[in-house]
């Protein structure tokens, strides 16, 4: 199955005061890269998120972003605790202040939140059984994200496949040429050996030989049969249920080469503008297979 690696999944949960959001995003890389962003409670669920996403995907760049609220509106990932014990020490310090030196007043609420540290801001403690909540929504946007993933595919799947057809069009064109190029050069060197002899007509035998030799020099039957072979290994990847994107890339470059010699090996300017259509074919395919898994 051919998957892009261009997605994004999404899954929320509600329990009790606190409602819970997963979001995935995945864009193309060549290798797996996994990226958490989590609430200060569930940091320790970094490793097993990475690990389920490694259960779905082989090849990306993956953003995880779980966020917390609580029915409040609050981010529900902080919560502000008195420092009951700090507090009491500044107002005990205080009197003791206002005793020594016979200072008169009262101390009121708004001097006592501006002393340092009287309030607290701390992570939400939560539950340690949330965890396996979190992760079965994890799982749900995984899906999710997969499903956009495989449809995203299956349109790579249907443009791959008519660039190659119209590849293997081309190679036709070429095989079929191939035969004519000598025929045309044949003609070609019985008229130049006549023009330069003054009329004369070049031996026969050596016109065969001299034309044998530039067939040999410019057959190209074994890279058009290399060539195909390539093509229709290209096309029965896509019934493999493995990420075929690497093995993809590789026949590509194997096709690429066999397209050059086949240019090399001719100097007329028909193969070679076939030869230029299927190489400009090429590399669009290349472009494509950096989004596939």
């Amino acid at each position: 199955m051919l998957i892009s690696m261009t997605g994004f999944g999404r899954a929320e949960c509600q329990d009790g005061d606190y409602s819970y959001k997963a979001e995935i995003r995945s864009v193309n890389n060549r290798f797996i890269e996994i990226n958490t962003r989590l609430p200060k409670a569930f940091l320790d669920l970094e490793l097993p998120l990475k690990k389920l996403v490694k259960s779905h995907c082989a090849r990306g760049s993956i953003s995880v972003t779980i966020t917390l609220a609580n029915s409040n509106g609050n981010s529900g990932e902080w919560e502000i605790k008195p420092n009951i014990p700090l507090a009491t020490q500044y107002l005990d310090a205080a009197k003791e202040i206002q005793t020594s030196l016979g200072i008169e007043g009262k101390v009121n609420i708004e001097s006592v939140l501006g002393l340092r540290d009287v309030l607290k801001i701390e992570p939400v403690a939560i539950d340690p059984a949330k965890e396996s909540l979190v992760l079965n929504m994890a799982e749900s946007a995984l899906i999710s994200l997969q499903k956009m993933r495989e449809e995203e595919g299956e349109h790579l799947k249907k443009d791959l496949l008519e660039r190659i057809d119209s590849i293997a069009k081309h190679a036709q064109e070429i095989e079929k040429r191939q035969p004519e190029v000598i025929q045309e050069y044949k003609a070609r060197l019985k008229e130049k050996v006549k023009l330069l002899n003054d009329g004369i007509e070049i031996d026969d035998s050596r016109l065969a030989q001299e034309t044998a030799i530039l067939a040999d020099r410019c057959d190209i039957t074994e890279e058009v049969t290399r060539f195909n072979s390539h093509l229709n290994q290209f096309r029965k990847l896509f019934e493999s249920s493995e990420p075929i994107g690497r093995k993809l890339e590789f026949i590509t470059q194997e096709i690429n080469r066999e397209v050059n010699t086949m240019g090399s090996k001719s100097s007329d300017t028909e193969l070679s503008n076939l030869v230029i259509e299927i190489k400009s074919t090429l590399e669009k395919i290349r472009e494509q297979l950096q989004n596939i898994e």
